[in-house]
């Protein structure tokens, strides 16, 4: 175990939390990057392209993640949970749950024969519920890159064993059970990211009524080519191209009945980044943006709205009412236009819900466990959000990413270092 007066605990495996780690790694401190999912990367690794710029978001992660691979000041745990803190600044003692994947990551080679035997088949979580995956999985550049079985879907208890079989390497181990690890640090950054609003719920705008009516999020795995329709975007209702689509801003944010604040503009931007890159691969589709105003505060967003508009993407000022759905699959968006005064009914074959960020189950918990507040939003509280953005309102911990509020890639980054100097501020501080 390391000196806990060289050590940092990382709290969450997405882009804030791999930056952090990454930085306080190349620092020469200790770290243990604690993530509850069987592998890193968070949100950004289920995204196809990113804005402004339209670049692959793998692309983006991959070096980051191989940066953290090949440094051997940081410790990876993945399917870990923190269960409790002790302690105080300096002297940190987290009890941190790790569960089972059944799986030995030392013997595991990645070579999906598990995959391609095992019978049962469930909803695929990472393709945002399109597609199906197996009872042993392993995502597309997933790290560590080891198969994971989930016990909830597997029928080994009815006598079957075809991924034993297969696996050549005897890296199925269902001995396996939950291990306990006790880690001294120094600090603690949290950045457990936040999740994406659910729709379903209300039902919103027709969400979980009509099959074409789609997330961002699903848009994104139906653009991807790793995706489970191999980057085709089709509608769900018949698995044909749409020629028309409606995107609409604001899903679950700046609602005075759900979520008042905004998102960040991630959700105004992602939408345009997704109208853009279906207009340009196919310039014969037609796409509709509602919005109520267009926040593009940042470097090159402003340029990336201006060649939406060049391209012939046609934007709608005002919230849509209602989206309606026709007997052919098609949906009227009923919405007002407040530029010209008048309501329209728009025609389209496929909408594209543009959510919000909002907090996930982790962040009540991990508020609690760690003691520190959160604010109106739900999401954790800075001490001061312009003079201390980073830091909490518990000395030695720091918090990074979405779960300080919605952001985007580039900020989430840019927070991880901040929060990684802060913590590597205090560690030095400690020795002096």
């Amino acid at each position: 175990m390391a000196d806990k007066k060289d050590a940092v605990a990382v709290i969450g495996g997405g882009i804030a939390g791999i930056q952090a780690a990454n930085d306080l790694g190349e620092m020469g401190f200790h770290v243990y990057l604690l993530e509850k999912e069987p592998s890193i990367g968070g949100r950004v690794a289920r995204l196809n392209r990113i804005f402004p710029t339209g670049e692959s978001a793998i692309s983006i992660l991959e070096p980051k993640i191989q940066a953290l691979v090949d440094n051997d000041n940081i410790e990876l745990l993945t399917c870990a949970e923190v269960a409790e803190l002790k302690g105080t600044a300096g002297d940190f003692e987290l009890t941190v749950e790790c569960k089972p994947r059944y799986v030995d990551e030392a013997k595991c080679v990645g070579c999906l024969r598990c995959m391609e035997v095992c019978p049962v088949e469930s909803p695929d979580r990472f393709n945002e519920g399109l597609g199906t995956r197996k009872a042993i999985f392993m995502y597309p550049h997933a790290v560590p890159s080891c198969a994971t079985i989930d016990m909830d879907d597997c029928i080994r208890s009815d006598g079957c064993d075809a991924c034993v079989r297969a696996c050549e390497y005897d890296a199925i181990d269902f001995t396996q059970e939950k291990r306990i690890r006790k880690l001294k640090v120094g600090t603690i950054i949290v950045a457990p990211g936040a999740v994406a609003y659910d729709p379903g719920y209300e039902n919103d705008y027709g969400y979980g009524l009509y099959d074409n009516v789609i997330t961002t999020m699903e848009f994104e795995r139906l653009t991807d080519p790793e995706g489970p329709t191999g980057g085709d975007l089709i509608r769900p209702s018949d698995c044909e191209t749409p020629m028309r689509v409606g995107f609409i801003n604001c899903v679950g944010s700046r609602d005075m009945n759900r979520n008042v604040y905004c998102s960040g503009g991630v959700c105004c931007m992602e939408n345009i980044k997704n109208a853009i890159l279906l207009k340009e691969a196919h310039p014969e589709v037609i796409c509709y943006i509602f919005y109520i105003d267009i926040r593009a505060p940042f470097r090159s967003y402003e340029e990336l709205y201006t060649r939406a508009r060049e391209l012939g993407i046609r934007f709608i000022r005002g919230r849509p009412a209602e989206v309606t759905e026709m007997d052919n699959g098609n949906l009227i968006v009923r919405a007002e236009d407040t530029l010209k005064g008048m309501v329209r009914n728009v025609e389209v074959e496929l909408v594209v819900l543009g959510i919000g960020n909002v907090p996930g189950e982790d962040i009540p918990k991990l508020s609690n466990m760690l003691q520190i507040p959160l604010a109106e939003d739900g999401m954790f509280r800075e001490l001061h959000s312009r003079a201390a953005p980073v830091d909490s309102e518990r000395e030695g911990i720091f918090i990074a990413g979405a779960a300080a509020g919605p952001k985007d890639i580039a900020i989430a980054v840019a927070q991880g270092s901040s929060a990684a100097a802060r913590a590597a501020s205090t560690l030095l501080h400690s020795h002096s």
